[in-house]
């Protein structure tokens, strides 16, 4: 470096801000060019000097013995260059290896988090060179003396290898000033610096020795600004004050400058920007302008993994090389656009996430996946366009398997990247700008990876998909900001280049500022405070407090300082630092979200629409859904409207072997085998072992029936699982049936019928029709979870439609209307057995009794309504029981609940034709099944109750 005057900053963010405000100082003067400051970190000089010294030719000609003598620089040979400086990354690696190998020697190494030594020791041997610390003696801990033993075995692979870490290559950099070597400016000024270690002190008596003017140069204002203090509720109050504060300043103000210091910036990033955009950009909501230049900008990123594209490349290698797969990884992995074909296959891919939910387990295998991908382009009868996907998915599974289980990490590196490229990463659409820059970021990440080579270890595919991901969450991506940025977010170490006009410091809280100690756990701690070390203890972090707080107060002309009150129910107390401070005068408002905003302003400006109405159902529309059609309809007609009508589904959540759908079906499955071509008697004439084979075959014919639809065939191990647990559920459940004291032949079971109610068409599934002795019918439906609720059969809006449909329309006779007469006849061709053949229905026999057949394990029962007393603790209609819900004068007798149940149905469908798609419920538990649960939008609908009714 040539130039007369240098600016060494404490970050490289510090050092381009310097430059901003240079040129934009330069461009208010006229000039059209000028020279760029000289702002540089530490490091990019001292690599700059002595790599223009190494091509002059200055390093060969200056002898470099006579060091003085830097603790640390004894493991150090100064006198020869390096023969490489090990990357941090590179760093943490040899530390891992050093411990692994003194653990392993020892038997420990299980016991340990390597990964957790690692940082520690790395983080111990840079304090013990940049603060200048003598090697503790052996007298201490035993976590010093195995920090001691992995240090020698650390030197000495750096000696036997010519490397240096970096706290000891800035040593060696030291030691080549010492001896004259490297160009050096007239002035040199320290920006930024809030704390000197002795290894920077060093270096300034090295400079002011060769005749450099050394000097600190101060951004903020020579007199403090004036501050004062404000308490809020909570977290979420400083925030929202904050950003009021600023949109309140810039509309007052539009060129201020202002700033606002978060000492929690990386928890509370997210909710800022989003408080930010709704304050500053309410009209960039729209996803399009999410990269559109703001106001306002943040000294923190985020790390890199968390971008979408490099989070999609990160997710990508890692189901590729793994034989078991959880589904919602590759659901979420589907919803991405940066891989194949996801422009020109992307409702395909909905579509395909939709089966894969329906049809495979919540874990799965890859070649399992690839199996079921296969199948789904080739189906004749639904097929999906994704044949891209698949033909991405195998070749990149082509490229990993090519790999060796172990070898260089360049050459994984390599073929990781060719993975991506098999499987069209980054996509079809053409990439942002914010994308591009990401993409680049992760690029050197491959190159910090291939740089691990000089390591000479071999890592297997799950070692360097590990350490990838660990380099990605470690580096912070931020996109270059554009625009006039007016309002910068900082942490509490970050410097401002020139003095703002107001400032926002948040989170002054005892528990957060001072920051707490946290001691390095390798070192002794008596050490660490002796030398005053950082994080050493409560009075080193108190005295470093201080200094920032002065840095604060002289950042801007005016400054307010908040504190929270509590953090949920724990009180909270004002951090000493600021508790002199006098309090803020005048008003300070919460800024609000964008919705909030909406909803508050003058209704005239607001559009109000009366969303309850429906279009009709037009003649020969068909609606599908069956009796929960019906259901839906008369709990929620809004429901119906959305699900059945609209045609609106909830994704279905896999689970791994069955879920609850299913193990009531196999439960209907094997009733149905158990009871084809069977009666009361024959079960009642069963010995145990005729009983126990007819249960044992008819649950092996239920489960083969269940293996032909599932997708693949059922292990051993399930079936057996499976076999005992239906026939310890069924065999109770027969025993309890064959109690029953009428005699009765089973004529249906799981047979589809179809039968119009008000021109709409409903089928139904009965899962078992009984005739008894005097040719009556008794209906059943199967039910192995939760007991419906029967009351509201007497009831005008009929929630649990099934059993009445089935007895008011489908099966009775007792209806003498000329329409019901009609569809009677109608049906006589609308059943269909088990394999969808059309079959002959039985004859038509009155419906004497309804009721739901409870098959489990803690109960064992029958709950309905009979015309007389035909199942067990079924009451008849004129019981007691029964008259508690059905009035005798509205029920006299049996026709008249069916035709309350017929006229009641008829109402429900009138509605659903008439288009009622109104939120109208009596109890919300009564949508414990509904799939459009947030489309109801129940929340809202609440508050505005609740401010219509002056409570809130």
């Amino acid at each position: 470096m040539t130039a007369s005057h240098l600016m060494l900053c404490a970050t490289a963010r510090l050092a381009r801000s310097l430059q901003i405000d240079h040129g934009n100082h330069m461009r208010a003067q006229g000039h059209a060019q000028w020279p760029m400051l000289a702002a540089l970190t530490v490091r990019q000089w001292l690599d700059e000097v002595l790599a223009q010294a190494m091509l002059s030719g200055d390093m060969a000609q200056v002898g470099m013995n006579g060091t003085d003598g830097i603790n640390g620089t004894d493991d150090i040979d100064v006198t020869a260059i390096p023969q490489g400086v090990l990357s941090t990354v590179q760093e943490r690696l040899l530390w891992e290896e050093v411990i692994a190998e003194a653990l392993q020697a020892e038997v420990l190494d299980s016991l340990f988090d390597i990964k957790g030594l690692a940082l520690a020791a790395q983080e111990a041997n840079q304090l013990l060179i940049e603060w200048r610390l003598p090697l503790p003696d052996a007298g201490h801990s035993e976590e010093v003396r195995q920090f001691l033993s992995w240090r020698r075995l650390f030197v000495a692979r750096c000696r036997k290898q010519g490397w240096l870490d970096y706290p000891a290559y800035f040593d060696w950099q030291l030691a080549q000033l010492q001896q004259g070597i490297g160009q050096l400016p007239a002035s040199i000024r320290l920006v930024g610096f809030d704390r000197i270690t002795p290894q920077m002190a060093r270096l300034q008596t090295l400079l002011e020795e060769r005749g450099v003017d050394v000097q600190r140069h101060e951004t903020g204002l020579a007199q403090a600004g004036q501050a004062s203090l404000l308490h809020l509720d909570d977290q979420e109050a400083e925030c929202r004050a904050a950003v009021a504060w600023a949109q309140a300043r810039l509309e007052q103000h539009p060129e201020a400058r202002l700033g606002i210091v978060v000492p929690e910036l990386a928890k509370l990033r997210i909710s800022l920007a989003r408080l930010l955009d709704d304050a500053l950009h309410p009209a960039w909501v729209r996803p399009g302008m999410v990269e559109a230049p703001r106001r306002y900008d943040f000294s923190l990123g985020l790390p890199l993994s968390q971008e979408p594209v490099v989070h999609t490349s990160l997710s990508l290698l890692r189901l590729l090389s793994q034989y078991q797969l959880e589904q919602q990884d590759f659901s979420a992995l589907l919803q991405q656009p940066y891989w194949s074909n996801a422009v020109s296959e992307g409702d395909a891919r909905a579509r395909f996430d939709a089966r894969l939910r329906e049809q495979l387990p919540l874990s799965f295998g890859l070649p399992r996946l690839l199996k079921f991908l296969r199948r789904t382009v080739a189906d004749t009868q639904a097929p999906l366009p994704v044949s891209g996907l698949l033909a991405h998915l195998e070749a990149g599974l082509a490229v990993l398997q090519a790999q060796p289980r172990r070898q260089l990490p360049s050459l994984w590196g390599a073929a990781l990247q060719a993975t991506l490229t098999a499987v069209n990463w980054p996509g079809q659409r053409s990439l942002s700008s914010f994308e591009y820059q990401a993409i680049q970021a992760l690029d050197k990440v491959f190159q910090a990876l291939a740089a691990l080579d000089a390591l000479e270890k071999n890592m297997s595919l799950a070692e360097i998909l590990s350490r990838l991901q660990e380099l990605c969450r470690e580096q912070i991506y931020q996109p270059e900001a554009e625009g006039q940025v007016q309002l910068q977010v900082m942490g509490m170490l970050e410097s401002v280049s020139q003095p703002l006009d107001a400032l926002w410091v948040m989170g002054m809280n005892d528990h957060v500022w001072p920051p707490p100690p946290h001691p390095n756990p390798l070192l002794p701690a008596a050490m660490q405070r002796e030398r005053g070390l950082p994080n050493a203890d409560t009075a080193v972090q108190a005295e470093f407090a201080s200094i920032v707080q002065q840095r604060l107060l002289h950042s801007a002309r005016e400054l307010v300082f908040s504190s929270a009150e509590k953090d949920g129910e724990r009180e909270l107390r004002t951090s000493p630092l600021v508790q002199g401070l006098p309090a803020a005068q005048g008003a300070f408002p919460l800024s609000q979200t964008l919705a909030e905003t909406l909803a508050q302003q003058h209704p005239r400006a607001m559009q109000w629409l009366d969303d309850h109405q429906a279009p009709p159902v037009l003649e020969g529309e068909h609606i599908s859904g069956g009796t929960g059609l019906l259901k839906a309809q008369a709990i929620c007609p809004a429901w119906a409207y959305f699900q059945y009508r609209l045609h609106a589904r909830a994704l279905k959540v896999p689970v791994n072997g069955l879920d609850a759908a299913e193990r009531g079906t196999l439960v209907h499955a094997v009733l149905e085998q158990f009871w084809r071509g069977r009666a009361l008697q024959d079960l009642q004439a069963m010995d145990d072992s005729a009983f126990e084979a007819a249960l044992i075959s008819a649950v092996s014919a239920g489960l083969e029936a269940y293996a032909k639809d599932s997708d693949e065939v059922l292990s051993p191990a399930f079936r057996t699982l499976e076999a005992a647990r239906l026939q310890r559920l069924l065999r109770g459940w027969l025993l309890f049936e064959k109690t029953r004291e009428q005699d009765f032949q089973v004529l249906v079971s799981e047979q589809r019928q179809t039968i119009k109610i008000e021109g709409v068409e409903i089928t139904l599934i009965i899962d078992r029709i009984d005739q008894l002795a005097d040719g009556s019918r008794v209906v059943m439906d199967y039910k192995t979870g939760r007991k419906p609720d029967t009351r509201n059969w007497a009831e005008q809006r009929i929630t649990e439609p099934q059993l009445p449909v089935y007895a008011a329309f489908a099966l009775s006779a007792a209806d003498p209307a000329q329409e019901q007469a009609e569809a009677g006849k109608a049906l006589q061709a609308a059943f269909w057995d088990e394999q969808g053949a059309e079959i002959a229905p039985p004859a038509t026999g009155e419906v004497t009794a309804i009721a739901f057949a409870m098959v489990r394990l803690e109960e064992y029962s029958f709950a309905g309504l009979s015309r007389d007393e035909v199942l067990p603790a079924v009451p008849a209609l004129d019981d007691k029981k029964a008259r508690e819900n059905f009035d005798p004068e509205h029920f006299p007798d049996w026709p008249s609940v069916l035709a309350h149940w017929q006229q009641s149905l008829r109402g429900t469908v009138q509605a659903l034709k008439r288009g009622e798609a109104a939120v109208r419920l009596q109890d919300e538990a009564e949508l414990q099944y509904c799939e459009v649960l947030p489309l109801l939008r129940l929340p809202e609908r609440q508050l505005q109750f609740e401010r219509s009714q002056g409570l809130s």
